[in-house]
């Protein structure tokens, strides 16, 4: 009974799908378009056996088939020679090529100073002066202790000359004219010491006076009329400028960068649009703590005196530079444990990997030593990793002028 049952329910459900199916299809041959859903019937039952097959083949293989076949769209980079230089900016400031402090050698009070800053200063020319009042005295002083030393000498002298006649005719005795010539002698030196006194007060005299030894601008004044100042007190400073430095500051990073003797250009904002050429003529051993910069100092010319201790300073320094060289955009090399590989598309717009032999690399670009002919189109970017052989499809070209 229970078998019976079950059979008149499932004759039930087939004989319901037959009828709703054959209504369906006739829906559609209604609307002027017969036998559009049995072809869609049979479309979808085409569909369904092509997924049967997709499966039993793999989706991950067809999806790899379909792939290869279509073209990868790259854009590329025209390999021709040309001339490169790679530049390192840095910042800094001039600095004389001779800064020498300027000092009284004695005390005094500062009578005057005859410059401001900024003022060229000749050699031998009196920069400031102290209060003479009291080197005059001393000299003064001298003067009158010389000529009464001096006088001292000659009565001395007069009287030995006297006692040596007595003597002569027995009048004294000897040890009396050894007394008398050693008084003489003691004359004349006290006459020479005071001498010496005197040119020393002289000399003292003229310290009063700052001098400049050799020609040079004037720094900033560090003292004034009416103070009183010591040999240990700076009243200013002298530049050389005939020749100057630029200190640049060289960050941890690019410290390897930087040799002896590379050519640097130098702006200042002081000359819109002229530029001072030089060398690095000394890198200092140490590492600034605060700033963690290395100093360099390039040495400039500056025969007209238009760079000044203290301007602030652009400078570009020439790090590398290559002539008649290929060179190509830095992304697009590949780097593997064999060394540096790039793609280059063929005539035949296919994909080949070449290894190359790269010379100098930086952010943007890299000079090749061996690997790339001029002409050759090398693949700088694309949606995916290429494969020997692979099918590409050139949308953009690069190029840039060519080494002249």
């Amino acid at each position: 009974m229970k078998k019976r049952s079950k059979a008149l329910i499932i004759g039930f459900i087939a004989l319901w799908v037959l009828v709703f199916g054959v209504m369906w299809i006739k829906s559609i041959g209604k609307k002027g378009q017969p036998g559009k859903g049995l072809d869609s019937i049979k479309q979808m039952v085409g569909n369904i056996g092509k997924k049967q097959e997709a499966k039993k083949s793999g989706p991950e293989g067809v999806a790899q088939e379909q792939k290869e076949q279509e073209a990868v769209p790259v854009r590329c980079y025209k390999v021709t020679p040309m001339d490169f230089k790679d530049d390192l900016p840095s910042m800094g400031t001039v600095k004389g090529a001779l800064e020498i402090p300027l000092k009284f050698e004695v005390n005094g009070m500062i009578d005057s100073i005859n410059f401001r800053e900024g003022d060229v200063i000749n050699e031998g020319e009196i920069i400031a002066s102290l209060n003479k009042k009291d080197a005059q005295l001393k000299i003064d002083y001298a003067k009158s202790k010389l000529e009464s030393a001096k006088t001292q000498a000659l009565a001395a002298k007069k009287k030995y000359e006297i006692h040596k006649h007595l003597y002569d005719i027995g009048g004294i005795i000897k040890a009396k004219l050894e007394e008398v010539e050693l008084e003489a002698k003691s004359a004349s030196e006290q006459a020479k010491s005071a001498e010496v006194e005197l040119k020393s007060a002289e000399a003292e005299f003229k310290k009063t006076d700052l001098y400049a030894f050799r020609e040079g601008v004037l720094g900033a004044r560090e003292a004034e009329a009416g103070e009183f100042v010591t040999p240990n007190n700076k009243i200013a400073t002298i530049y050389d400028v005939k020749e100057v430095f630029v200190e640049l500051g060289i960050v941890e990073k690019d410290i390897d960068k930087i040799t002896l003797g590379q050519n640097v250009v130098v702006t200042v904002d002081a000359h819109s649009g002229a530029a001072f050429n030089g060398k690095i003529d000394y890198i200092y051993p140490v590492i600034e703590g605060k700033s963690r910069t290395l100093t360099a100092k390039v040495r400039l010319p500056n025969p007209d005196a238009q760079l000044l201790p203290g301007m602030f300073a652009r400078a570009m320094i020439t790090v590398a530079e290559f002539s008649n060289a290929i060179v190509i955009p830095s992304l697009s090399l590949n780097k593997g444990d064999e060394g540096y590989t790039v793609s280059v598309v063929s005539e035949q717009n296919k994909a080949h990997i070449k290894p190359v032999k790269v010379e100098y690399v930086t952010t943007d670009y890299s000079v090749i030593g061996e690997g790339l002919s001029e002409g050759e189109l090398v693949v700088t970017e694309t949606p995916q990793e290429l494969k020997e052989e692979m099918p590409v499809q050139v949308i953009e070209v690069q190029e840039n002028t060519p080494a002249q």
